[in-house]
C-alpha cells in the first residue's frame, strides 16, 4: 500500500516510517522544512515538503495514498494551528481524495482537559475536536489515544480500551508498531482507544477491541 505520514520526522512518525517501510509499504513522508527531509529517507521513506495548515500543499502528498496517518504535532507552540486545524485539513484532502482509511495519532483525554495536567488543556481540546471532525467524515478512521510517551525499549506488548484507562505510560515504539498495525486491511475501523503499556501482544489487543 502507499501510505502518506504527516509528522514523518517526528519520534514517533520517523519509527512509524521505518515499521511501514520494513513491512513492505511504500512510504511518503511529509515534512515542513528541508532539513527533515534526511531522517524520512533514513528511515526508508520518500520525504515531500508540505505544511499542514496549507490545505492546498496538501492535494499532490495525498494524491494516490491507500491509507493517511496524521502522526503530526506542534510541540505546545500552535496546538490549534496543527494540532486541530492541520489534522482537520488533512482530514479534508483525504476525503476528497478518497483515501480508504485515515489513521490518528491522538492522546489520552483529548477532549477531556479535565482529566491532563493543567498546561496541556489546550492541547487536548485541540486534540478532541480534530478526533471530533474525524469521527464525523466519511473516511474509515481508527483514533489512537495513548498515554504519557517514554524512549522505553517497546515491548511489543500493550494495553487498550474503548472505555477510558487509568493514565499510565507506553514506549513511542510501541505506538508507532500500533499505528502500523492499523493501516492494515484486516485492522479495527472506526474507533477510537486509549492504550498504555500492557502485557496482551498488539495483534491480540487490536482484534480485542474490533467488535
Amino acid at each position: 500500500m502507499k501510505i502518506l505520514v504527516a509528522g514523518a520526522a517526528g519520534a514517533v512518525g520517523n519509527m512509524l516510517v521505518k515499521e511501514l517501510y520494513e513491512g513492505g509499504h511504500q512510504v511518503v513522508g511529509l515534512v515542513h522544512s528541508d532539513d527533515k527531509t534526511a531522517k524520512v529517507e533514513g528511515a526508508g521513506g520518500s520525504p515531500i515538503i508540505a505544511d499542514v495548515t496549507d490545505k492546498a500543499t496538501l492535494i499532490d502528498p495525498v494524491s494516490g495514498a491507500d491509507v493517511v496517518v496524521f502522526a503530526a504535532g506542534s510541540g505546545g507552540s500552535a496546538v490549534e494551528q496543527v494540532d486541530r486545524d492541520g489534522a482537520i485539513n488533512l482530514v479534508d484532502v483525504a476525503q476528497q481524495a478518497g483515501v480508504a482509511r485515515f489513521v490518528m495519532l491522538s492522546s489520552m483525554a483529548a477532549g477531556e482537559p479535565d482529566r491532563g495536567p493543567e498546561e496541556l488543556r489546550d492541547y487536548l481540546v485541540a486534540k478532541g475536536e480534530a478526533d471530533h471532525y474525524l469521527r464525523d467524515s466519511s473516511l474509515s478512521h481508527v483514533i489512537v489515544r495513548p498515554g504519557s510517551l517514554t524512549d522505553d525499549a517497546g515491548s511489543g506488548r500493550i494495553r487498550i480500551a474503548t472505555e477510558k484507562l487509568p493514565s499510565g505510560e507506553i514506549a513511542r515504539a510501541d505506538v508507532a508498531k500500533v499505528l502500523a498495525a492499523c493501516v492494515e486491511d484486516n485492522a479495527p475501523q472506526d474507533i477510537t482507544f486509549e492504550l498504555l503499556s500492557g502485557e496482551q501482544p498488539i495483534g491480540a489487543a487490536l482484534a480485542s477491541v474490533a467488535g
